[in-house]
């Protein structure tokens, strides 16, 4: 086990020294830099100004508030996934609706038309031990559907002609959504953090909250990480640390409890994207799940090992069976995890010299 503060500071040197006031929130850059472009130039334009700009990030350390009247690389950032919602692919699903016309109601796989809904936001105290505590933001819907999903109520909002208001949820734009972040702060919150269901369809309304948010506090992206390409690009530069799942070690189990094709091959890419960019600060979860030591959490395990081992891994035994799983429907999960598996994952890890943490 590696409990060593010290190992956490190096491996969250960004996370600390943000916590700290010694360095600069990536949004807080992102204000900083100006960008003179045209919002209705076309998307394509758009997206080779934003690959020009987007590493400055990296190297400029300050906050200068821009002229009203200059816009900046947040702005074009927001600007673009404001028109990413006419042909939707926030995700790797990308399903291509148009979320700005919901008149219509045809939506995508996770039920979201452009308005965000929260169902709730508080101090988290039951995070990651350096995170603690924490911001929560909690937004309606999913990209997944799992089959044991324990937010069921709000991962499934919007999908099934389920209401989002039935359960108590808020409609949130931009501007209270940055109100609700500041509150957090004000109440202790170490981060803010963006949660579901999964926060990956409410990306315009985070980028854009971006703008009103003046605080110099760590933005934290709390998901399943089946994002696209365009979608992690954009969250690079605004993001300081990231805290993704890592469900499945193979294609098989994800389609099977998540409906998620191709998961192997999106969740592996996008976690070299955020090892090999943006501020490095990593914590990935991985629920252990009963009679899927072999198939899947070795898996994870290994390619951690192999291809990013300066992360701290969370290897959760909370599992428990909720939403579909029964003793008719998907037998094999239908327990918690044992101790026996447990021991088994942990000591796997130590053998590879997996970095995880008594969270």
């Amino acid at each position: 086990m590696y409990r060593d503060d010290i190992y956490l500071e190096e491996i969250f040197s960004h996370y600390f020294a943000l916590k700290e006031q010694r360095t600069v929130a990536f949004y807080l850059r992102a204000k900083s830099i100006p960008v003179n472009f045209n919002p209705k130039s076309p998307l394509s334009e758009l997206w080779k100004q934003h690959t020009q700009y987007k590493g400055l990030v990296f190297d400029y350390n300050d906050y200068k508030q821009l002229p009203e009247s200059q816009k900046s690389l947040l702005d074009l950032k927001y600007t673009i996934a404001n028109r990413m919602l006419e042909n939707c692919e926030f995700c790797e699903r990308k399903c291509g609706i148009n979320r700005k016309q919901a008149i219509n109601r045809k939506i995508g796989f996770c039920g979201q038309s452009e308005k965000t809904y929260i169902s709730s936001a508080f101090l988290h105290w039951g995070e990651e031990r350096p995170l603690v505590p924490s911001g929560t933001i909690f937004f309606n819907g999913c990209t997944f559907d799992c089959v044991f999903c324990q937010n069921f109520d709000i991962a499934t909002a919007g999908k099934k002609k389920r209401n989002h208001t039935s359960f108590g949820s808020h409609l949130v734009t931009p501007k209270i959504l940055a109100q609700i972040a500041l509150d957090l702060e004000h109440q202790g919150a170490q981060n803010i953090n963006y949660v579901g269901g999964d926060p990956t369809p409410h990306l315009h309304t985070i980028l854009e909250s971006m703008k009103f948010q003046e605080s110099n506090i760590c933005q934290l992206w709390n998901s399943n990480f089946y994002l696209s390409s365009h979608t992690l690009s954009l969250l690079l530069g605004v993001i300081d640390l990231w805290l993704p799942d890592f469900k499945y070690g193979n294609n098989e189990c994800a389609f099977l409890y998540s409906k998620a094709p191709d998961y192997w091959e999106v969740i592996t890419r996008n976690f070299l994207k955020i090892y090999q960019e943006g501020s490095k600060n990593i914590i990935i979860r991985h629920l252990v799940m009963p009679n899927h030591i072999e198939c899947c959490s070795k898996p994870i395990l290994r390619w951690i090992a192999d291809n990013i081992p300066k992360v701290a891994v969370n290897i959760m035994a909370q599992y428990h069976p909720d939403y579909l799983v029964s003793k008719d429907d998907y037998p094999e999960i239908n327990r918690r995890v044992s101790s026996k598996e447990m021991q088994e994952v942990y000591e796997f890890a130590d053998q590879l010299k997996i970095k995880y943490q008594g969270f």
